[in-house]
């Protein structure tokens, strides 16, 4: 899948909503689904600064070599 497919796919989702306030709540409830992050990466270099909460972020390697970004808040 490409990265425009992938935007095209997320722009659908969402445009399912009618409001900012309903988007918001679905990515709250995606985060819930996501798995947690490890311990060993919830540190302060890992923290991003200046959010509301603490949010702690790690982008590790798949064995293909693929990033992905894995978030605590």
């Amino acid at each position: 899948m490409t990265i425009k497919e992938i935007q095209e796919e997320i722009v659908d989702e969402f445009s399912m909503f009618d409001d900012w306030m309903q988007r918001y709540e679905y990515i709250i409830d995606l985060g819930k689904n996501l798995p947690i992050i490890e311990e060993e990466f919830k540190t302060e270099e890992n923290t991003i600064k200046g959010c509301q909460s603490k949010v702690c972020r790690n982008s590790p390697s798949s064995a293909r070599g693929l990033k992905h970004l894995q978030v605590h808040a």
